[in-house]
């Protein structure tokens, strides 16, 4: 494992600090508590030993550098003269914080602090929520989201110091914004606010915030540090054969573009002065939000409608194209033949991609086919529902409609790659000291807060999925 730096420890000592101290001021603190603040304190008493013997060492190694030690080159007449070690001076993530605010680093220089100090990061940030954050800062040469990650990498670095941390919380409990949030005011929309420490913020830590809604399981998901994203598409070349000597077929390559551009949505979260006052929010809002989060898009996701303010629903996206449709075989009623048929008329580029979505009633009307275990046989009653139909993965979306009603759409086939989630990083933050109360508008003496992010999503190629409509009036799709 790496040497971790003296000041490296000492951020880490200062958040544990923090939370100690927390937790201490508590009179009504529970057993589980209790029992964290000791855990605390040795937490605390370990790292203060390892501190200081990281500035032990660092004092040692700047004695070392001003010595002549081993190692040697030639002089201009040839002669051997020695010179000192080589050494490679560590850079601190959030050193230089006024050239980071004013873009003013090179990008490479601006990934790599973001990447070590997503490896000095709190606890708030587990292991997988790591993962994610070191593919947002992927930065290859020959890649298009080269443009993104020096953003992201921006926005990391200005809001995951520990000082920044310690001022969030200040905010949190107090309502008044110190420096560092000020500063970064900058980052934000023109509403305004305080941005949310990254490593509390579900925009960016999207596996740490306990969302498991089913399309950002299997949905492709983006971030963006701007308004738009756009993504480029395409329906590949056409090859052909050609005689000895003949022309090259014209390949026509027809190239187009997907533009997704967030939406904002927003809470309002609020409590009285004494509830505040007795407890620790700041620790609690990452999961308040984040559960509040999950709900609103998991509903916008699957059957949101295509107008200005929400995300695009893949299920409105995909039944605004009637060739996307297949009608079933009768009215008011879902059968068999309408699984197959929706199935089939998946296009051969995309079948090796399928899934299905429904809500779970229709899966269950579906096991209902067959009593016997014949051909048409999917689960007993006993058993668990399966995960897969007809072969492809099962998913299920509670927001999906649940009867068998007229032009009912009810299941949907596809390659859920092809519908884009885009989530504009920053989650912002505006604290309100006084509650007004309807009636009289005098306070009413609570405080609240108004969070609010952004987060688009749409399909790339509507040809890559098929929605099975009950009793509709088209006729049904070729099979592909």
């Amino acid at each position: 494992m790496a040497r971790r730096t003296a000041a490296q420890v000492a951020e880490q000592i200062e958040l544990l600090r923090a939370e100690f101290l927390e937790l201490d001021a508590k009179e009504d603190a529970n057993d589980d508590e209790v029992a964290r603040s000791g855990v605390l304190l040795d937490e605390i008493k370990t790292l203060k030993a390892e501190h200081d013997k990281a500035v032990t060492y660092e004092k040692d190694r700047e004695v070392l550098r001003s010595l002549a030690l081993a190692g040697s080159s030639e002089s201009a007449d040839g002669a051997s003269v020695r010179r000192g070690p080589e050494v490679m001076r560590t850079v601190e993530p959030y050193a230089d914080q006024e050239l980071v605010r004013a873009s003013r680093l090179e990008d490479r220089d601006m990934v790599s602090r973001a990447r070590k100090a997503v490896e000095v990061a709190p606890r708030h940030l587990n292991d997988k929520g790591r993962e994610h954050v070191e593919k947002l800062l992927t930065y290859l040469d020959d890649e298009e989201d080269n443009r993104q990650a020096p953003l992201i990498a921006r926005h990391l670095l200005l809001t995951g110091s520990p000082e920044y941390h310690r001022q969030f919380r200040e905010y949190m409990r107090t309502g008044y914004p110190g420096e560092l949030l000020r500063a970064n005011m900058s980052l934000t929309d023109s509403a305004g606010g305080y941005l949310v420490p990254f490593t509390l913020d579900p925009t960016i830590i999207l596996t740490n915030a306990g969302v498991i809604d089913p399309m950002r399981q299997i949905a492709t998901i983006k971030q963006t540090a701007t308004d738009t994203a756009s993504y480029i598409t395409s329906a590949g070349a056409t090859a052909g054969w050609s005689a000895e000597a003949a022309e090259a077929t014209d390949g026509n390559v027809s190239v187009g573009q997907v533009t997704v551009t967030p939406k904002r949505a927003d809470t309002w979260i609020a409590g009285t002065y004494e509830i505040l006052a007795d407890s620790g929010f700041s620790s609690e809002l990452s999961r308040l939000v984040a559960d509040a989060k999950a709900r609103l898009e998991g509903a916008a996701f699957a059957t949101g409608n295509t107008g200005a303010t929400i995300p695009r629903g893949i299920v409105a996206a995909v039944a605004a194209v009637t060739t996307s449709l297949v009608s079933s075989a009768a009215t008011n009623t879902l059968a068999i033949g309408d699984v197959y048929n929706t199935g089939d008329a998946m296009t051969a580029r995309y079948q090796g991609q399928m899934s299905w979505l429904a809500n779970k009633a229709i899966y269950s009307k579906i096991r209902q086919f067959d009593t016997a275990g014949s051909a048409a046989f999917w689960a007993s009653l006993g058993m668990g529902r399966p995960a897969e139909l007809l072969g492809r993965p099962v998913y299920e979306a509670s927001t999906m409609e649940s009867a068998v009603t007229t032009a009912g759409l009810v299941l949907l086939a596809g390659d859920f790659s092809q519908y884009y989630i885009v989530d504009r990083i920053g989650m912002s933050i505006q604290y309100n000291p006084m509650v007004m109360g309807r009636t009289n508008s005098r306070p009413t003496g609570e405080a609240g807060w108004f969070i609010f992010w952004r987060v688009g999503a749409d399909v790339a190629d509507v040809g890559a999925f098929r929605l099975l409509q009950l009793n509709a009036t088209r006729a049904d799709v070729p099979l592909a």
